[in-house]
């Protein structure tokens, strides 16, 4: 079967982090969106759509998926930063005279050759919904619109994720365990005999080659990715999801990181979303819950939003490095590549590629900063691409590749 998995033109309101990705390479639960749809439909033939500036790094990134392909056949559209499972997706198979939303949201179909065609020929999935001529269905689904959607759904969405961690285990340790039987843990995964893992209020996972050392505490719903080294001392609480080869510390409470990044000091890191090659420096410290307990607002791609809820934190995008003792605002945006050195709290919606010290933000330069790129990828043994360089280069000067 083909599979066409798509990103619409809501995608940037998942910015900072979809900034430099696709919308269906957000993280939630045990997974991102794409890697959860690959799971559950494992032999067909994928397709994904995304902006033309993604074009060339998403192609990169995906090897073996064809990306924004000029030419399309019968098959099933999906939106690709919604949290799918086969009963969802079966629905939608078994009723090809249908198109599915989710409220004013287009999240589905099965298209014929020329229904997919027209679409992709009048500007496709980045720029226009499908315009139906199909009966039109709300889907009981839930799609990911800004990112503290995910934050609040990882929890639920980990439950629904352990299914495909079947030979994952209950590890053998002297740590303490709490509720062990909904603790999986692969097999080259050390923890130190001082630790504490709850798992009564939902489950632990932790992936191939995690090391978890002396007198940590980690409270499930909690997913720790490959590669993870979480610090003497850390308390994990809430729901988290942390991506590959990341080194954590200090308390963290409802967090996704999407990978390879730095919160290994001491400080408070909450209800927050990280991007890719974070760092963020010894004492940074995040509000997430103002004084008077409104609502927080928080300016999404050029709106400002009223999150209906009481607990967001911060959300920063990749490349982002804050100083010692930096102080993050609840609400506060920092676009990709932005450096922040601030003894107070800097301002709450930071532009990509700024340089903040104190009351006063400039644009970084670029050489240093793809200097300073290619020595942090350099010390985990990887190269930054052309693709990489291009897509970053292209949001620097604010323009599309």
């Amino acid at each position: 079967m083909n599979v066409y998995i798509f990103e619409d033109h809501r995608s940037l309101d998942l910015e900072p982090i979809t900034l430099t990705r696709p919308a269906f390479e957000i993280r939630c639960g045990a997974f991102t969106c794409i890697e959860r749809i690959s799971l559950y439909l494992p032999d067909t033939n994928m397709h994904l759509f995304v902006r033309p500036e993604l074009e060339e790094l998403t192609q990169e990134t995906f090897p073996g998926n064809i990306v924004n392909p000029a030419i399309v056949e019968e098959g099933l559209w999906l939106l690709g930063n919604v949290l799918w499972n086969n009963d969802l997706m079966d629905q939608i198979v078994n009723n090809k005279d249908t198109a599915f939303y989710h409220h004013a949201t287009f999240v589905g179909a099965y298209l014929t050759k020329v229904e997919g065609q027209k679409w992709v020929q009048d500007g496709g999935p980045s720029v226009q919904d499908y315009a139906s001529t199909k009966e039109e269905k709300n889907l009981e689904c839930k799609p990911i619109h800004f990112l503290w959607e995910a934050i609040q759904e990882t929890g639920k969405q980990l439950e629904s994720d352990i299914k495909f961690f079947n030979d994952y285990s209950t590890p053998k340790t002297d740590a303490t365990l709490i509720n062990s039987d909904q603790i999986l843990s692969h097999s080259s995964v050390i923890i130190a005999q001082s630790s504490v893992i709850d798992a009564s209020n939902g489950p632990v996972v932790l992936d191939k080659n995690t090391v978890i050392k002396p007198m940590t505490y980690l409270e499930g719903p909690l997913y720790l990715g490959e590669g993870n080294i979480v610090a003497s001392m850390t308390k994990f609480k809430g729901a988290s999801s942390i991506g590959p080869v990341c080194k954590l510390g200090g308390e963290i409470n409802n967090v996704i990181i999407q990978g390879w990044s730095n919160k290994v000091h001491d400080g408070h890191l909450g209800n927050a979303y990280l991007g890719q090659w974070v760092n963020l420096g010894a004492g940074t410290i995040n509000s997430d819950l103002k004084n008077n307990y409104s609502d927080v607002k928080v300016m999404v791609n050029g709106t400002m939003r009223d999150t209906g809820t009481i607990q967001i934190g911060c959300f920063l995008g990749d490349h982002v490095k804050t100083a010692i003792g930096t102080l993050l605002n609840t609400g506060t945006v920092i676009g990709p590549g932005s450096n922040i050195v601030s003894r107070g709290f800097p301002a709450k919606t930071i532009t990509s590629f700024s340089w903040c010290v104190g009351e006063k933000i400039r644009k970084i330069k670029w050489d240093a900063f793809i200097k300073t790129v290619k020595v942090v990828k350099s010390r985990r043994g990887i190269e930054i691409s052309k693709a990489e360089i291009t897509l970053l280069e292209s949001i620097y000067h604010n323009k599309k590749t």
